[in-house]
């Protein structure tokens, strides 16, 4: 009987989360319905704006002064309701369309509002003002589409049904019976904790299971699979990763589906410490880096100042030795963005452990620097490298690069990185007539260039003072 009632009580639990789904298709069904229908819609109603543009195109060409500026007006308007079409449609290349149409919606609502304020406000006509009866038919177009796009499309009302629906598709832990050998033990905030957080009933029920585990140590398919589930709910919970690790060692797991797995989170959540760290040790097991360089520069072309994309770089590049065309990745980043402070960086981490920094090197990379100073002068970064590059050694290379530092700082006299860089030249070199020049550069920055930094300016004027000048 026991067995009856629990084969019953399944196909009852399978009958309502088919239910479920059947409704979820059902909604998503007429949402893509109506959907389809209001977009068709505004792709006509794109055809009315057309046309109102057209009639006012024929009246102005009809009328005595012909067609003039404010025609262009109306150009706008066909523009708009043009690529606004494409738009909505996701027709050959909806975000180029959408920027166009924002674009030239903006020019328009620009034009529309200084006829406005010119015909009610000033009260006199000038150049370029519309006719008394041209109306901003694109703009209105564009932001009703607009706004229907973002509220009233499938993803949104598809995201709604499926939020409330997938709490009841889901058994819970502490319904489960395959889980009911596990004590599911709650969060111990003590007696009297300061603030209790109102976590989700979610994410109450996956930790209280989780820590059940916890205490058994039970490395399994479904702990691997709750890890996961653990993860979900918050990827930043270090234990989860940690115990994730242990529960593939102890199942000898494919570890390349996991660097699969960690890829798709480190999309998701790029700033997080605990998956980059569990990529590491993933990597790390197998012994192989062949897909790290690829998997961060994915990650870099995301955001090209992703510290921890760079961090894992240089780690998986000197663990696994891929060196090779590590300076050209670099050249490449340097010549999209210039100012990319990681990129500079990686450059000095690649010359600095595969060369021995000789005279050749440093000239090299001296000339390579300023040459990128010549496109952004105000730039930090390049003045750091050339800082790196002659730091203990600033007597050898004192004269390019002062020489250098000088033409720039002529060129551009406030910038404050090069006369940075000069006062420090300058200075070491002592003598009378350096020194002299140090000060008045540092008067300059003092007084007009660098001015939130007067105080250490002024520092630095009263170490010069206590400098004693050679010959």
């Amino acid at each position: 009987m026991a067995t009856k009632r629990a084969t019953k009580g399944k196909v009852i639990e399978a009958t309502q989360h088919e239910a479920v789904q059947q409704e979820v298709l059902r909604h998503y069904a007429k949402t893509v319905y109506f959907n389809g229908l209001w977009k068709s819609f505004l792709s006509k109603l794109a055809g009315l704006v057309v046309f109102m543009s057209m009639v006012m195109l024929q009246r102005m060409f009809n009328s005595p002064a012909g067609l003039n500026f404010p025609a262009g007006f109306e150009v706008l308007s066909i523009l708009i309701a043009l690529s606004t079409v494409l738009f909505i449609q996701r027709m050959l290349n909806p975000l180029l369309a959408f920027k166009i149409a924002f674009a030239f919606s903006l020019l328009q609502a620009v034009w529309y509002g200084h006829t406005l304020y010119s015909r009610y406000v000033r009260k006199q006509s000038l150049g370029g003002d519309l006719l008394q009866d041209q109306f901003a038919f694109g703009v209105f177009y564009f932001l009703i589409c607009w706004v229907a796009d973002r509220f009233i499309n499938t993803p949104f009302w598809l995201a709604q049904a499926q939020q409330l629906t997938t709490p009841d598709m889901t058994m819970r832990y502490r319904d489960d019976p395959a889980w009911a050998d596990v004590e599911k033990i709650p969060q111990d905030d003590g007696p009297n904790p300061i603030v209790r957080l109102a976590y989700s009933a979610n994410f109450t029920d996956v930790m209280d299971c989780f820590r059940g585990v916890l205490r058994t140590s039970e490395y399994s398919e479904r702990t691997l699979k709750l890890s996961k589930d653990v993860i979900n709910a918050n990827p930043a919970n270090y234990t989860a990763w940690y115990f994730r690790r242990r529960v593939l060692e102890a199942l000898n797991a494919n570890l390349y589906e996991e660097l699969e797995y960690t890829e798709q989170m480190a999309i998701e959540h790029p700033k997080n410490y605990q998956i980059w760290h569990h990529r590491r040790e993933i990597a790390q097991a197998l012994q192989d880096g062949s897909a790290e360089k690829q998997f961060c520069k994915r990650a870099i072309e995301e955001d090209s100042k992703n510290y921890h994309a760079w961090a894992h770089r240089q780690w998986a590049i000197r663990r696994f030795k891929l060196w090779d065309g590590e300076l050209d990745f670099v050249d490449e980043m340097l010549a999209s963005d210039v100012r990319n402070n990681s990129a500079w960086n990686q450059r000095w981490f690649v010359i600095k452990h595969t060369t021995e920094l000789d005279e050749s090197v440093r000239e090299r990379e001296l000339n390579y620097a300023f040459e990128k100073i010549d496109l952004a002068a105000h730039n930090e970064s390049p003045w750091n490298y050339v800082r790196g590059l002659v730091r203990g050694q600033e007597q050898r290379w004192s004269a390019l690069v002062k020489d250098k530092c000088q033409a720039i700082y002529d060129q551009h006299p406030d910038c404050i990185h090069a006369a940075a860089l000069l006062v420090d030249l300058l200075s070491k070199e002592a003598t009378p007539a350096t020194l002299a020049t140090a000060n008045e550069i540092i008067d300059k920055l003092m007084n007009e260039t660098d001015r939130v930094r007067c105080a250490y300016w002024q520092f630095r004027k009263s170490g010069l003072a206590r400098v004693t000048p050679t010959s």
